[in-house]
Formats: C-alpha cells, sequence, structure tokens
C-alpha cells in the first residue's frame, strides 16, 4: 500500500479540477482513486471525456464503480506505465514516498502538457505551476489542504 484511503472533501476536489483547467477534452487519471469521489466529480461537474482511477483496494474498487467511471482494480505502479501516456490530467493524494516513486515514471512517460495535480504532498522535480490553499471539511474536522499544479 502506497497510502491510506483519507477521503478528498468536495470542495477539495473542485479546486484540484479547477487548478488542471478540467474539461470536455480531457482524459483524467486519478493514481489511489480511493472511492471514486475525484472521478464521479471530474465528469459530474467538469464534463471530463474519460475519467480512470487505479485503486489497490477491492472494497473501494467495489464501492468506486459506476456507469460513468472506469476503475482498474491493482497496482498503481505496474500500471503506471501503461496509463500516464494516454492522460492529459493526473490526480494523487497519496505521500511523500509515494510521489517520489512515481515521479521519475511521469517525467519519462508523461506527455508535454500533462498536468499533475497533487493534494498535500508535492513534487520536487516537477514543473510547479501554481499553490492553491482551501480549508475544508474532513475526517479531522475543518483543515486547511494544499493543492500542487504542476505542468509537463
Amino acid at each position: 500500500m502506497l497510502a491510506p484511503f483519507i477521503p478528498t472533501p468536495e470542495e477539495v476536489i473542485k479546486e484540484m479540477l479547477s487548478c488542471a483547467n478540467a474539461g470536455r477534452n480531457d482524459i483524467l487519471i486519478d493514481l489511489g482513486s480511493g472511492d471514486g469521489r475525484i472521478l464521479k466529480i471530474a465528469k459530474m461537474y467538469f464534463h471530463v471525456k474519460l475519467v480512470i482511477g487505479v485503486e489497490l483496494n477491492k472494497v473501494l474498487c467495489k464501492e468506486s464503480k459506476s456507469e460513468d467511471v472506469e476503475i482498474i482494480c491493482g497496482d498503481l505502479l505496474s500500471l503506471s506505465e501503461v496509463l500516464i501516456p494516454r492522460a492529459t490530467i493526473i490526480t494523487i493524494y497519496l505521500s511523500p514516498r509515494s510521489n517520489k516513486l512515481l515521479e521519475d515514471i511521469i517525467l519519462k512517460i508523461g506527455k508535454s502538457g500533462l498536468k499533475i495535480i497533487s493534494h498535500d504532498f508535492e513534487f520536487s522535480k516537477l514543473s510547479l505551476e501554481k499553490i492553491k490553499k482551501i480549508k475544508a471539511m474532513g475526517l479531522l474536522g475543518l483543515t486547511e489542504h494544499t493543492i500542487y499544479c504542476y505542468k509537463l
């Protein structure tokens, strides 16, 4: 497991997708998609063309399935080389260790213009476009969330 499941509040998801300027022509891949909430909001509010989630936890995979989203239940590190080249947007809420493991893969196979949006954890080598801070209610009450917006 690269990170525990911690649900991202809806307000934070909307800010993440706004940061990516998500829209009808995008293919969004959520690495560590949990219950699929980022994917569902991307489809419902941003009308993203294709949303794909990668999740290791079988219970969360089952919970996140719906008509509008594609869920791949498996290891995101082994699947990333197949999925990342397809994406126009990648969303991530994992951990500093996980981001470090993914960063070189993203740099190696991500296409120019790829937007990477990370919730709370930075990448050290990616080109940072902007940082957004937002307060939202979550599991621990009202907390501040940081959204890192990168672009290749």
